[in-house]
């Protein structure tokens, strides 16, 4: 069975996009591997405190992270 974890700053996510994310990680898993292995797929969503990403030395929180989703959505 296969196990998909994502990782994320916690509220980074609404709980649409969640949801969203949970079914297309599992499609995407049905569309390579075949609908017997979909069924069985599991999609682990971690969100961790800010302070605990960082990038380059710089500390992520939940408001940059939502900034680059709408930069990338235009």
């Amino acid at each position: 069975m296969p196990v998909i974890t994502y990782y994320s700053v916690e509220n980074a996510l609404t709980e649409d996009q969640k949801e969203q994310l949970i079914q297309a990680l599992t499609n995407a898993v049905g569309d390579v591997l075949g609908d017997k292995i979909k069924a069985n797929a599991w999609v682990i969503l971690n969100e961790s405190p800010e302070g605990n990403f960082a990038i380059g030395g710089n500390q992520i929180t939940a408001k940059m992270l939502k900034s680059m989703q709408r930069k990338s959505g235009e």
